[in-house]
């Protein structure tokens, strides 16, 4: 069964045009991602890998989108910037948790 959605799944790629597969690719990332991040909640260092992840997809998408629409990418450069930023704040607070803590493992339920 998983042998035939898959060929499935690879023969619509196929039939579509190669902007429509780059789009396909990224919402099924996003689907993909979204579930690691439901499911590894707790360690705070895979929380920021993940969320790292998805703001390089939204900066593919992003860029995708403005080069088909031929924009200037000087939103892009703020994306950009307040990645980095969202990045170094995360970290610092990871290093705060990690120094109280001894781990970044969160023993609290969330869910």
């Amino acid at each position: 069964m998983v042998f035939w959605s898959l060929l499935l799944s690879v023969y619509i790629l196929l039939s579509l045009d190669t902007v429509s597969a780059l789009y396909a690719f990224i919402g099924a990332s996003f689907m993909v991602m979204s579930f690691m991040l439901s499911s590894r909640w707790y360690h705070v260092m895979i929380l920021l890998m993940i969320l790292e992840m998805f703001m390089l997809m939204l900066f593919v998408s992003l860029s995708l989108c403005l080069s088909l629409a031929s924009f200037s990418s000087g939103c892009l450069f703020i994306f950009i910037t307040l990645s980095v930023a969202e990045a170094s704040v995360g970290m610092s607070l990871l290093t705060m948790m990690v120094r109280s803590n001894g781990n970044d493992y969160m023993g609290a339920v969330i869910f």
